[in-house]
Protein backbone atom coordinates (compact mmCIF):
# COMPACT_ATOMS: atom_id res chain seq x y z
CA UNK A 1 0.00 0.00 0.00
CA UNK A 2 2.97 2.44 0.92
CA UNK A 3 4.90 2.01 -2.10
CA UNK A 4 1.95 1.95 -4.38
CA UNK A 5 1.12 5.35 -3.02
CA UNK A 6 4.63 6.74 -3.50
CA UNK A 7 4.89 5.58 -6.67
CA UNK A 8 1.83 7.32 -7.38
CA UNK A 9 2.66 10.41 -5.91
CA UNK A 10 6.39 10.12 -8.00
CA UNK A 11 4.19 9.58 -11.09
CA UNK A 12 2.49 12.79 -10.05
CA UNK A 13 5.52 14.65 -9.71
CA UNK A 14 6.73 13.48 -13.09
CA UNK A 15 3.75 14.33 -14.96
CA UNK A 16 3.72 17.51 -13.81
CA UNK A 17 7.37 18.43 -14.77
CA UNK A 18 6.68 17.44 -17.81
CA UNK A 19 3.26 19.09 -18.32
CA UNK A 20 3.74 22.16 -16.38
CA UNK A 21 6.50 23.51 -18.88
CA UNK A 22 4.07 22.39 -21.88
CA UNK A 23 0.91 24.61 -20.16
CA UNK A 24 3.35 27.44 -19.74
CA UNK A 25 4.49 27.29 -23.25
CA UNK A 26 1.42 27.50 -24.71
CA UNK A 27 0.53 30.60 -22.38
CA UNK A 28 3.03 32.79 -23.60
CA UNK A 29 2.34 32.23 -27.11
CA UNK A 30 -0.66 33.98 -26.60
CA UNK A 31 -0.78 37.22 -28.24
CA UNK A 32 -0.37 40.34 -25.85
CA UNK A 33 -1.48 43.58 -27.25
CA UNK A 34 1.09 45.49 -27.59
CA UNK A 35 0.28 48.47 -25.22
CA UNK A 36 2.90 51.37 -24.72
CA UNK A 37 3.13 52.48 -21.05
CA UNK A 38 3.85 56.29 -22.32
CA UNK A 39 1.40 58.39 -24.13
CA UNK A 40 3.74 58.45 -27.54
CA UNK A 41 3.08 62.07 -28.60
CA UNK A 42 0.53 61.30 -31.05
CA UNK A 43 -1.61 61.24 -27.98
CA UNK A 44 -2.70 65.24 -27.41
CA UNK A 45 -5.69 64.66 -25.84
CA UNK A 46 -6.98 61.71 -23.30
CA UNK A 47 -9.36 61.74 -20.89
CA UNK A 48 -8.99 60.63 -16.62
CA UNK A 49 -11.53 58.26 -15.35
CA UNK A 50 -14.08 61.08 -14.91
CA UNK A 51 -13.59 61.87 -18.41
CA UNK A 52 -12.27 64.81 -17.64
CA UNK A 53 -10.45 66.06 -20.82
CA UNK A 54 -5.97 66.06 -20.00
CA UNK A 55 -3.17 66.82 -22.16
CA UNK A 56 0.57 66.35 -21.30
CA UNK A 57 3.10 69.25 -20.78
CA UNK A 58 6.60 68.32 -19.93
CA UNK A 59 8.18 71.22 -17.23
CA UNK A 60 12.12 70.79 -16.97
CA UNK A 61 14.48 72.77 -15.13
CA UNK A 62 14.59 75.08 -11.95
CA UNK A 63 11.24 74.05 -10.85
CA UNK A 64 10.21 72.11 -7.80
CA UNK A 65 8.62 68.86 -9.17
CA UNK A 66 10.16 68.94 -13.17
CA UNK A 67 8.49 66.72 -15.43
CA UNK A 68 5.83 65.36 -17.14
CA UNK A 69 2.63 66.12 -15.99
CA UNK A 70 -1.30 65.61 -16.92
CA UNK A 71 -3.03 69.15 -17.10
CA UNK A 72 -6.35 70.52 -18.07
CA UNK A 73 -6.84 71.82 -21.64
CA UNK A 74 -6.88 75.37 -21.13
CA UNK A 75 -4.53 75.80 -18.18
CA UNK A 76 -2.08 78.94 -18.67
CA UNK A 77 1.51 79.11 -17.68
CA UNK A 78 1.18 80.71 -13.82
CA UNK A 79 -0.98 77.67 -12.93
CA UNK A 80 1.22 75.08 -15.14
CA UNK A 81 4.39 76.76 -12.88
CA UNK A 82 1.77 76.36 -9.51
CA UNK A 83 1.23 72.76 -10.92
CA UNK A 84 5.04 72.09 -11.04
CA UNK A 85 5.70 73.48 -7.26
CA UNK A 86 6.75 76.82 -8.74
CA UNK A 87 9.60 78.19 -9.66
CA UNK A 88 12.79 77.62 -7.11
CA UNK A 89 14.80 80.69 -6.20
CA UNK A 90 17.64 82.00 -8.63
CA UNK A 91 15.31 80.76 -11.64
CA UNK A 92 15.56 82.44 -14.45
CA UNK A 93 11.74 83.81 -15.38
CA UNK A 94 13.01 86.10 -17.96
CA UNK A 95 14.44 83.48 -20.33
CA UNK A 96 11.45 80.57 -20.26
CA UNK A 97 11.73 78.77 -23.19
CA UNK A 98 9.08 76.69 -24.73
CA UNK A 99 9.34 74.37 -27.17
CA UNK A 100 6.50 73.13 -29.12
CA UNK A 101 5.47 69.49 -30.31
CA UNK A 102 4.71 71.36 -33.80
CA UNK A 103 5.58 74.23 -35.69
CA UNK A 104 2.92 77.11 -35.78
CA UNK A 105 1.62 78.53 -38.97
CA UNK A 106 5.08 80.63 -39.22
CA UNK A 107 7.17 77.46 -38.71
CA UNK A 108 8.17 78.73 -35.37
CA UNK A 109 8.85 75.60 -32.90
CA UNK A 110 10.97 77.16 -29.92
CA UNK A 111 10.10 80.59 -27.61
CA UNK A 112 11.14 82.52 -25.35
CA UNK A 113 8.87 83.69 -22.62
CA UNK A 114 9.45 86.92 -20.01
CA UNK A 115 7.89 86.36 -17.16
CA UNK A 116 9.20 89.06 -15.34
CA UNK A 117 5.72 91.61 -16.41
CA UNK A 118 3.53 88.75 -14.79
CA UNK A 119 5.54 89.30 -11.96
CA UNK A 120 5.69 92.95 -11.62
CA UNK A 121 1.87 93.39 -12.54
CA UNK A 122 -0.01 90.14 -12.89
CA UNK A 123 -0.82 90.54 -16.42
CA UNK A 124 -1.08 87.88 -18.43
CA UNK A 125 -1.80 88.90 -21.92
CA UNK A 126 1.67 87.87 -23.00
CA UNK A 127 1.07 84.24 -21.99
CA UNK A 128 0.64 81.56 -24.93
CA UNK A 129 -1.49 78.68 -25.11
CA UNK A 130 -0.78 75.73 -23.68
CA UNK A 131 -0.78 72.42 -26.20
CA UNK A 132 -0.29 69.19 -25.87
CA UNK A 133 3.17 67.98 -25.66
CA UNK A 134 4.81 71.30 -24.73
CA UNK A 135 8.27 71.33 -23.32
CA UNK A 136 8.93 74.46 -20.80
CA UNK A 137 12.29 74.64 -19.60
CA UNK A 138 12.75 77.35 -16.74
CA UNK A 139 16.90 77.91 -16.74
CA UNK A 140 18.53 78.63 -13.82
CA UNK A 141 20.81 82.06 -13.13
CA UNK A 142 24.26 81.70 -13.12
CA UNK A 143 24.74 82.78 -9.40
CA UNK A 144 22.49 80.35 -8.62
CA UNK A 145 24.10 77.93 -9.99
CA UNK A 146 27.45 79.27 -8.61
CA UNK A 147 25.72 79.46 -4.86
CA UNK A 148 24.22 75.97 -5.16
CA UNK A 149 27.99 74.83 -5.37
CA UNK A 150 29.69 76.42 -3.07
CA UNK A 151 29.98 73.48 -1.00
CA UNK A 152 31.51 71.38 -4.14
CA UNK A 153 33.71 74.16 -4.07
CA UNK A 154 34.98 74.90 -0.92
CA UNK A 155 35.71 71.25 -0.60
CA UNK A 156 37.67 71.14 -3.56
CA UNK A 157 39.39 73.95 -1.97
CA UNK A 158 39.87 72.69 1.50
CA UNK A 159 41.34 69.55 -0.30
CA UNK A 160 43.85 71.33 -2.07
CA UNK A 161 45.23 73.47 0.79
CA UNK A 162 45.48 69.95 2.77
CA UNK A 163 47.61 68.72 -0.71
CA UNK A 164 49.71 71.86 -0.33
CA UNK A 165 49.72 71.29 3.92
CA UNK A 166 51.32 67.98 3.49
CA UNK A 167 54.11 68.52 0.62
CA UNK A 168 55.06 71.56 3.07
CA UNK A 169 55.16 69.62 5.82
CA UNK A 170 57.48 66.65 4.11
CA UNK A 171 59.75 69.50 2.44
CA UNK A 172 60.09 70.83 5.76
CA UNK A 173 61.48 66.68 6.60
Amino acid sequence: MIKTASTAYICCIILFIMVGPLAAQSASTREVPNVPQYNVSSERYFTNGSGIILMNVNVWGHVSSPGRHAVFDGIDLATLLSVVGGPKSGAKLDKVKLFREVPDENGKQVYIINLKKFLKTGDRSEFMKILPNDTYIIPQTTASIILSNVGTVNTFLTLLNLYFQILRYQADI
